[in-house]
């Protein structure tokens, strides 16, 4: 367990109250979900001041209580002894200096992944390739620097890896989150157009994401050897440790090949140093052929091996909101809700391509991708375009739906909101026919999910 010698060390503060030999039974930085024992850390945010909770903190059952300043209001004097506080000039930069110092006192093998689509679902067949082991992972979409901090400090001493996301949307995040995880294992999954508002180009994009290789020399590379960009620049880094490459094109240290699609998953033959291996994924087309290909090339440069991999694929299921295939009456839902960019609409209409012949009609329900920048009306159009000519069909909603409506032509039917979207929807799907729905998580689209669900079932 963490102790207060431990944060006074790690942070460099001020103990005000309490004992070194206090111990934490865990972080938190949310007084609605803090147990009883855990270390309360107050972060001023946009629109909450966790100091502002200090006093809810400490009757939940804080043990210890990181600040930059003390409530007025809240007399320290009368503070029982056994709880710690210690003050710092920045609490953010605390809980990732405590993050830090903490990682270098674990056992666990850590396998960070970074990239712009693909980082949740490769995170959870990691995991599931890593069940016979005691596995901690990156949980929710903890893969800032508050969360992916708080994701180390709440692993165990004994936990045998450690599977991080690292998220980005401003320059330099990528950096610290690498060198606070300090990886055994660097996962690079390529970049796409995502974050321009924060990050400015793709170029700079690729650039922030990257970084997960120059500030980790220490670890084995997996990167994608299909991406001509970041085989140059994995040359150009000129890293002497280990690398493995994973991809579908010849030359790939760990290569796939799609046999076939359908809804029950996809068949796969992987070839791994001179062995074929005919396999069944229970996911849908080369997007998550890809993610697995990832995950399967850093549990082997975590140490595993193939044979002892294999089975556990068979266990794999879609993230929620992420492809995940349901059913409505005779109508199936592709829900792939939990977020949008670029590429992974381009991924996704790849699948509704493969499959599309199971069904008598293909409908894609359309949200928003956000923080494009001034490029967002390109990209959307680019999207119209490419869902036109595997869909039958296409409702868009959003700021953007004239400019997916310019891509896909007469297939595209604009709305002024989602409720009106789904009452078209409703005339325009049968028995057999498919719906895609996807945007951008601020556009909530799985709310025309859930509608279909109600309303067929």
């Amino acid at each position: 367990m963490i102790s207060t010698e431990d944060v006074v060390r790690a942070t460099g503060g001020i103990l005000l109250n309490g004992d070194m030999g206090v111990s934490f039974t865990g972080v938190s930085h949310d007084t609605r979900t803090i147990k009883p024992g855990e270390l309360f850390v107050a972060i001023k945010g946009p629109r909450f001041d966790g100091h502002d909770f200090v006093l809810e903190a400490i009757e939940n059952g804080a043990r210890g209580l990181l600040v930059s300043h003390w409530p007025e209001e809240i007399n320290i004097f009368k503070l029982h002894k056994a709880i710690s506080v210690i003050k710092v000039s920045d609490t953010v930069k605390a809980l990732e200096d405590l993050a830090a110092y903490w990682r270098k006192k674990l056992k666990a093998k850590v396998i960070a992944i970074s990239g712009t689509c693909g980082k949740t679902t490769t995170k959870e067949i990691l995991a599931t390739l890593l069940e016979d082991y005691q596995t901690f992972k990156t949980p929710w979409n903890w893969n800032n620097l508050i969360g992916l901090p708080l994701t180390i400090l709440n692993t165990l001493p004994e936990a045998e890896f450690l599977v991080l996301e690292l998220g980005t949307n401003l320059p330099g995040e990528i950096a610290r989150l690498t060198e606070i995880a300090s990886p055994e294992v660097a996962i690079f999954l390529g970049s796409a157009p995502s974050h321009l508002e924060g990050l400015g180009t793709p170029e700079n994009v690729f650039k922030e994401e990257i970084d997960v290789f120059v500030k980790a020399p220490q670890a084995v590379w997996v990167y994608p050897y299909d991406q001509k960009e970041v085989k140059e620049h994995v040359y150009s880094l000129k890293h002497k440790g280990r690398e493995i490459s994973f991809g579908f094109e010849e030359g790939s240290d760990l290569r796939g090949r799609i046999l076939s699609v359908s809804l029950k998953g996809t068949r796969v033959k992987i070839s791994f140093e001179g062995e074929d291996y005919d396999v069944e994924i229970p996911l849908l087309g080369r997007p998550f052929v890809f993610d697995t290909l990832a995950a399967l090339a850093g549990a082997l440069a975590a140490g595993l091996s193939l044979p002892e991999l294999l089975p556990k694929l068979e266990k794999l299921k879609p993230a929620p909101h992420r492809m995940e295939v349901k059913q409505a009456g005779g109508i199936i839902i592709l829900d792939d809700t939990y977020n949008a960019n670029p590429a992974s609409f381009k991924a996704a209409a790849e699948v509704l391509k493969a499959i599309r012949q199971e069904f008598s009609r293909v409908v894609a329900v359309v949200g928003d991708m956000k923080e494009l920048g001034e490029k967002a009306p390109f990209y959307h159009e680019e999207v119209g375009r490419v869902l036109a000519q595997v869909c039958d069909q296409i409702l868009a909603v959003g700021e953007y739906a004239r400019d997916i409506a310019r891509g896909g032509g007469e297939k595209v039917n604009i709305f002024s909101d989602k409720e009106a979207l789904f009452s078209a929807l409703r005339s325009v799907v049968n028995q057999g026919s498919l719906v895609f729905v996807k945007g951008s998580r601020a556009m909530a689209m799985e709310k025309i999910v859930d509608w279909l669900l109600e309303e067929k079932t």
